[in-house]
Order: structure tokens, then C-alpha cells, then sequence
């Protein structure tokens, strides 16, 4: 993995001052034992303000597919497509609540009775169909091994719920590659919901896994629990997947992940949790295109605390590095003293072309929570090109951006956002404490006239102040909310104004 080198974030830094685009960016909490570096266990049994939706436009299925960059994100509108995209399936096997591991032969007449035994046969190529059912008890699995071109895919056929019934996990995966799990139902774990690793092996990561069509509820008692939990996963996307009730964890956890896309989620009405945290090492993750409502704690943890056992790699110098947010839209953050986005340990990490709609506590972060020598201090963080629609009174004693000690405030950007105050006509704009840079190129309490904020509906039209507002991003922007192309300048937020 290439290292942020001082120089490289000078350069950066540079290009961002001159308002340059279309270049890559430079490559390169609490820790919980077992959650974080354990291996796997092989065994297996069988508002009236703001809405909770988000009305998008869908784009056409014949788009052409940009370039990309090697985190995911797109030199032109369109982002990374997964890496099953035109796959190979020449098998397939079957899974019924009604089958019989015994006498089935994983035919559709014949199927397989547990989750376990269909992947156990399964070869690269293979798709193993889960029929519509509830399978009760948690799942293990591991070394599932697909190929390039021909992954291993459990895929649910109908309504397929995978229920733990409060005992353990959903399902934990351990050490998979070319892995793909779609179209299920996870829900009632007393632990996390879905866990995949790299079995502890911290220098051969999981590699190339796709999460699709996943709806996952009703996970953890209180602990460290989290939803989906991810540690030691390179080249992963989690694609139009619904996450809800993650009680104390997180929606997604990601522990020393890398390369990686979550794009077209609902992450939601979560318990005292967050959203999506990158921790231990992650990198060049792209969060792009989701919804985050009623978040209640961190709606994205750009790095967080991790015990140094569990950094992949071993050696990184950070959190998390190049975790890059583009085109979400985030309506009541951080109510649990939390924020839209925190930069915890996070170097060079971007906050861009979001829309937040009255966010709570505060709107953004600066923390340093792991204090190593070797670590460098939360430092070169982009918020730039956000929309903002806020009472002042939700913000706790009126701090926008709160800074915590061993950061590097002065190495942030915040500018060219719109801030409208819902409760404060006379708003004169955000005032920065503790060393923060002021704000710069932004527009002031002009109504952003979004199109219906009642209904959820966060477009702009082409009259909206937000409209060109915007200022170039280093690395370029993969596309509004709705995957469509953003004008030169940029409309602020995350829906070009139409």
C-alpha cells in the first residue's frame, strides 16, 4: 500500500488551492477483541419536516460505465460498477427450509437443507440459491473462494430471512474471495449481524466481496454489536442494502478495510448507534449516494479508536486515510452528541457535496481518539460543497464544528457550503473556534428552495441559490445522488439543481 507522504499532501493541498480537478488522490471506536481479530468458528445450525425517504430519479440501465479510480469512484458520472458485473454462473445449487442435507443432491427437486452444506459444495462459477423461508440459527462459513469472473454467489430466491433469534450472529464469513451475498433478510442477532473477516490473517485480507439487496434488523443487546461488521476487506462494495435497529453499534464497521464502495443504502431510526465508521487502518473507501436518517450517533466516523493488534496493516500510520463522502443525504445526524461527519484520525478525508437536513448536536467534528507517536493527527479534511438546512437551536451552544485535542484543525477546508438557518433569519454564517480556518466562498442564508423538504424531496431547481455554487473537487466527483452528472461549477449538495 502506497503511504501519504508529506509531500504528496502539500501537492494535494495545492491542486485543492487552485481549484483542480479530475487527478486521483494521493493512495495511501472502541477496540473489541473479538469482534475485530478473531478468526471464524466453522461450525454452523440450522417527520412531518423531514421525511425518512429520499425521491430520486433513476438513471438508465444502458449508462455507459466510466473510468474508474482504484478507490471507486469515477472520472466521469457513473461509479464503479462491482466486480460481479457480467459474471459467469455455470452451477447451481439449491437451499430449502424443506430440504435434506442427508438424501438432497442440491438440485431444485432435491435441495440442501442448510446454508452451510450448499456453500461447502459450491465451486468458482457457482450460485447457491436460498428458497424463499426462514432458516433459524446462526451461520458460519469459511474459505469460500470464488474466482475472478466466476465468484461464489448465495443468493435469496423470494422472501429469504436468515434469523438468529437472538443467539449469536446471523452469519460470520470468514476469509472469503470473488464473494457475492444478495437478496436476504438478517435480523434478531444478539451479536452483529453479518460478520466477515480474514480469519485473523491481517496481511491476506478477504478480497473482492459484494453485498447486495440486504435488509439487516433488530442486531445487538447493548455491546459493540454492529449490523454489518468488516475487518480485513479489500475491493468490497455494499450496494441497495436497508440497515436499521444496530442498538450500540454501528450501521457498517470497517476495521483496516480498503478499496472499497457503499453506495444506494438506507442506513436508519438506529438505537444510540452510528452510521458507517472506518477504522484501524481503512482506506480509499468512496460513500456515495446513500440515505442516513435518524442516525443517532456519528453518521459517518471517519477513523475512530482501535487496539493496535487489529491495524491492517499492521503498520499504518493513521485511522483512516482517503475516506471520501460524496452525495449523500443526511436528515437528523448525530442527536446522540454525535454529528454528520466526524474526522477522528483521518487524514486527508473528504465531506463533499452532501445534504444535510437539520442536523443535530453539530455538524462536524475533529478528533484525535488514538494517540500513538506513530499516528498522525486528524489533519488535511476537506467539507466543501454542502448543503445545509438547520435550526440553530439543535446545535449545542451553537458550535458547528467541534475540535478536540492532538488534531490539526488548520489543515481543513471548509467552503463553498450553503448554510440556511430555519429558525434564525438573520444568520450571518458559521463561526469557527479552535484553531478551524474560517469558511469561505459560501453562501449565506439564501433559501436553497428544495423542491418539496415536507415529502423528502431535496432537489433543486435551476433557480435554487445552491446552483454553481460549487468549487472543483481534487480527485473529481462519481455523480449526484441520482448517479447523474454535476454542471462545472457544481451545484451544492447532493442533487445537481434541474
Amino acid at each position: 500500500m502506497t503511504r501519504t507522504t508529506p509531500a504528496a499532501i502539500l501537492a494535494f493541498l495545492f491542486i485543492f488551492a487552485l481549484g483542480g480537478c479530475g487527478s486521483p488522490t494521493v493512495p495511501d471506536g472502541n477496540a473489541d477483541a473479538a469482534a475485530d481479530g478473531s478468526g471464524s468458528d466453522d461450525t454452523a445450525s440450522n417527520d412531518a419536516m423531514a421525511s425518512d425517504s429520499v425521491a430520486t430519479d433513476t438513471p438508465a440501465t444502458d449508462a455507459p460505465a466510466a473510468d474508474t479510480l482504484n478507490d471507486g469512484s469515477s472520472t466521469g458520472c457513473v461509479p464503479a460498477r462491482a466486480f460481479d458485473d457480467g459474471a459467469t454462473y455455470d452451477r447451481t445449487l439449491y437451499v430449502s427450509t424443506t430440504g435434506d442435507d442427508a438424501t438432497g443432491d442440491g438440485t431444485r427437486g432435491r435441495p440442501f437443507a442448510s446454508v452451510r452444506v450448499g456453500v461447502s459444495r459450491a465451486t468458482p462459477g457457482t450460485r447457491v440459491v436460498l428458497l424463499a423461508g426462514t432458516y433459524r440459527g446462526s451461520v458460519s462459513l469459511s474459505n469460500v473462494s470464488g474466482m475472478p469472473g466466476r465468484p461464489i454467489a448465495l443468493v435469496g430466491e423470494g422472501a429469504v430471512v436468515l434469523d438468529a433469534m437472538g443467539m449469536g450472529e446471523v452469519m460470520h464469513v470468514s476469509d472469503p474471495r470473488y464473494f457475492v451475498l444478495e437478496n436476504l433478510t438478517l435480523q434478531n442477532a444478539s451479536v452483529n449481524g453479518l460478520n466477515i473477516d480474514d480469519g485473523g490473517s491481517i496481511d491476506s485480507p478477504a478480497d473482492y466481496v459484494v453485498l447486495r439487496n440486504l435488509r439487516v434488523s433488530n442486531v445487538g443487546t447493548g455491546g459493540n454489536n454492529d449490523c454489518i461488521k468488516l475487518s480485513g476487506v479489500d475491493h468490497f462494495h455494499v450496494l441497495d442494502s436497508d440497515v436499521t435497529g444496530c442498538n450500540a453499534g454501528d450501521a457498517i464497521d470497517m476495521v483496516g478495510c480498503h478499496d472499497g464502495v457503499i453506495r444506494q443504502n438506507h442506513f436508519h431510526d438506529t438505537v444510540g448507534s452510528g452510521g458507517i465508521q472506518a477504522k484501524g487502518g481503512s482506506a480509499r473507501v468512496l460513500i456515495h449516494g446513500n440515505r442516513f436518517v435518524n442516525v443517532n450517533g456519528r453518521a459517518i466516523n471517519a477513523g475512530g479508536s482501535t487496539g493496535l493488534a487489529f491495524f491492517r496493516p499492521a503498520a499504518a500510520p493513521h485511522e483512516a486515510a482517503e475516506i471520501r463522502v460524496f452525495a449523500n443525504v443526511f436528515v437528523r445526524p448525530g442527536n446522540n452528541s454525535g454529528a454528520a461527519i466526524a474526522y477522528v484520525g483521518c487524514d486527508a478525508c473528504v465531506f463533499a457535496q452532501n445534504t444535510l437536513i437539520e442536523p443535530r448536536t453539530f455538524v462536524a467534528r475533529i478528533l484525535q481518539e488514538s494517540i500513538d507517536p506513530r499516528f498522525v493527527p486528524s489533519r488535511n479534511g476537506l467539507f466543501v460543497n454542502n448543503l445545509i438546512v438547520f435550526n440553530y437551536a439543535d446545535l449545542r451552544a451553537g458550535t458547528f464544528v467541534n475540535v478536540g485535542p492532538n488534531t490539526a484543525p488548520a489543515t481543513f477546508v471548509f467552503g463553498s457550503n450553503l448554510w440556511f438557518a430555519l429558525d434564525r433569519p438573520g444568520f450571518t454564517g458559521p463561526v469557527y473556534t479552535d484553531g478551524v480556518p474560517a469558511e469561505s466562498m459560501s453562501v449565506i442564508q439564501r433559501d436553497p428552495m428544495l423542491l418539496n423538504r415536507a415529502a423528502g424531496d431535496y432537489h433543486v431547481p435551476l433557480s435554487s441559490p445552491a446552483r454553481a455554487a460549487g468549487r472543483a473537487v481534487p480527485g473529481g466527483v462519481p455523480g449526484d445522488f441520482d448517479r447523474s452528472c454535476y454542471a462545472t461549477p457544481p451545484t451544492v449538495g447532493a442533487f445537481e439543481a434541474r
